[in-house]
């Protein structure tokens, strides 16, 4: 099929016009051809039909000489006048007749529309007539106006109609192209990049700007996939430092690890003590890194999973750091929690370290709460420690990457990372992290959805 060729903005409204000019003269038309059908089938009379029934009786009565009261106008009207001037007879009444009669004073002048019959006995008749085309039958003629009013007023109610439909349709039409722009910007707002727009609407300025915005998408999907792989590449590279970081680490440690076991100087211990530290911490960075950048490499397949046997595995592996603070780990969950869709080892990450966090802030002896509740659109995971709670520095600040807790927490850990990897996979499960206070301490919640999760 060919393609139709596209217009400019001043040629759509030009052509738009002209349709509109077409139309208004095909309606007067074939007002006029219902006119002339109806004048052909005896409904209306012809304009100058009256006054041609007026001649028929102009000239009947001239050659009798005489006035006979037998006239049945239907298209014309008379008056007759005694020889005084009286009026004797009429087919008009009321002010329409002395409105004739002060019309058609002078006896002596031709008019174009009425004649004055003279007779014998000094009597007279006028005969009027009107040049329109009026019904032939005399009670819609009585109850109508005449029949070019009635079709005049068809046709411009006819227009009318056909402006107001004229105007929706173009608005609709118009509205259709501009809706393909606005479709177009919302394509790319909600980075729907692969789908093409369309590019052709038949006027050109329309063209032109939907064919800007598919260059636009274009040239997004290309940089947002060179910055995606760059991103890629970046992330491996960062894991695989921390991987090659993580060999000579572990050399440092082992050895000040085997040095501190030796007999060693009080200063010498002091300073095995603080590599032996230093490294620690190095090591701890390092495996957050680590972590990190599983989560953002997304390797990770979805899975269905129970979430009571979760927690049975999540305490085996816990189980043992409390035990080391003789803390208690205690589970509260209904036995009818529904299965969900999640990463399975990120989610598990995630509840370890902030099970871990509570085990570092939860006085010796005390006990640690792990709970999980949902509904229909969210399940909630919250562990609540018997820690000194969060300062209002760390409520702001905990969830930050190697942020370092302030005067209000026991020494100068740090417990970001654990946050912040806890963090990344409630948002990787369209969900949120939530910290908290309460009476016994701190309370840290992580709630993912239980309909869909973000692939």
């Amino acid at each position: 099929m060919e393609k139709r060729k596209a217009i400019g903005l001043k040629g759509y409204f030009t052509r738009t016009l002209l349709l509109f000019f077409v139309g208004i003269v095909v309606i007067f038309a074939l007002a006029f051809i219902i006119l002339f059908l109806c004048m052909e089938a005896g409904v209306i009379a012809p304009a100058n039909a009256g006054e041609r029934e007026a001649r028929v009786e102009i000239d009947r009565q001239s050659e009798s000489g005489m006035f006979t009261n037998d006239l049945e106008p239907t298209l014309y009207d008379y008056i007759y006048f005694d020889k005084e001037g009286n009026v004797r007879a009429s087919s008009l009444e009321g002010s329409t007749l002395s409105q004739e009669v002060s019309r058609y004073t002078a006896e002596n002048v031709t008019y174009g529309t009425g004649v004055y019959v003279f007779y014998e006995d000094g009597s007279r008749c006028l005969f009027t007539w009107r040049y329109v085309a009026s019904f032939t039958n005399p009670t819609l003629q009585n109850v109508l106006p005449n029949a070019e009013l009635i079709m005049l007023f068809l046709a411009v109610m006819a227009s009318v109609l056909f402006f107001l439909l004229f105007v929706r349709s173009m608005g609709r039409k118009l509205g259709n192209k501009l809706a393909l722009v606005e479709n177009a910007s919302k394509q790319i707002a909600q980075q729907d990049l692969d789908t093409p727009i369309t590019t052709s609407v038949g006027i050109n300025e329309f063209n032109h700007a939907l064919q800007s915005m598919d260059d636009m998408r274009s040239i997004l999907k290309d940089t947002l996939i060179r910055q995606w792989e760059s991103e890629q590449q970046r992330k491996q590279e960062i894991a695989a430092l921390a991987h090659d970081i993580k060999t000579p680490l572990t050399v440092i440690n082992g050895n000040a690890e085997l040095l501190l076991e030796d007999t060693l100087e009080e200063k010498q211990a002091a300073l095995v003590n603080s590599i032996f530290s230093a490294g620690m911490r190095v090591q701890q960075y390092v495996g957050a890194l680590q972590q990190v950048s599983i989560i953002d490499m997304d390797n990770e397949v979805m899975e269905t999973i129970d979430i009571v046997p979760m927690l049975g595995e999540l305490n085996t592996i816990l189980s043992p750091l409390a035990k080391d603070k003789s803390i208690s780990l205690e589970y509260v969950y209904s036995e009818n929690l529904r299965p969900i869709m999640v990463y399975p080892s990120m989610l598990a990450r995630a509840l370890i370290n902030i099970v871990e966090n509570a085990i570092r802030f939860t006085k010796t002896g005390g006990y640690i709460t792990i709970s999980a509740c949902q509904n229909e659109q969210e399940t909630l995971f919250s562990v609540q420690d018997q820690g000194p709670g969060f300062s209002k520095t760390a409520i702001h600040h905990a969830k930050e990457m190697f942020w370092q807790q302030d005067t209000s927490r026991t020494g100068s850990r740090n417990y970001g990372i654990g946050l912040s990897i806890a963090e990344k996979v409630a948002q990787k499960h369209s969900g949120q992290l939530f910290l908290e206070n309460t009476p016994q301490g701190a309370c840290v919640k992580i709630v993912v959805s239980s309909k869909q999760c973000r692939q």
